[in-house]
């Protein structure tokens, strides 16, 4: 396990996203205007007319993704997820009524909000990540920046 914790208080904001809005890109362009390096976002809900989105497709190294695409009207029940290194790293649950099929996975380019969606983020300040990859195994991990690994708990 890796922990990393605030320094002093952080900023919070919630970000709204009205009908037709990209909501990956959307998160992408917020923490890029208000330079956020590290954060973690604490929650989401909404409806969407498009989700992509991508899920582990085995448990063998190195890891393979299987890619979902879903349109009509869906119900996105929850975002969560991190901002290492400027990076947004976004995963949701959302459900298909059309075809009552519920997705999970790693948010992806091209989702596009129905009615509305709201996304909270919670800054962590005074402290800096990256996310870095095994050579060995392609694992993704973080670590604070300028450090060679990662932190052990």
């Amino acid at each position: 396990m890796q922990f990393f914790g605030s320094k002093v208080p952080g900023r919070t904001y919630l970000l709204v996203f009205d009908r037709g809005e990209l909501l990956l890109e959307g998160i992408q362009e917020m923490v890029r205007k208000e330079g956020i390096e590290s954060a973690v976002i604490t929650g989401g809900i909404g409806s969407l007319t498009e989700l992509k989105c991508h899920a582990i497709a085995g448990t063998g190294l190195p890891a393979t993704d299987a890619p979902m695409h879903a349109v009509g009207p869906i119900e996105l029940s929850s975002v969560q997820g991190s901002v290492v290194g400027g990076d947004p790293h976004v995963h949701v649950v959302a459900w298909n009524y059309d075809n009552k099929e519920t997705y999970v996975g790693h948010l992806e380019p091209g989702s596009r909000v129905c009615f509305r969606a709201e996304v909270s983020m919670q800054m962590l300040e005074g402290v800096q990540f990256d996310r870095y990859s095994d050579k060995e195994t392609g694992m993704i991990w973080i670590r604070e920046a300028g450090e060679e690994g990662p932190k052990e708990a």
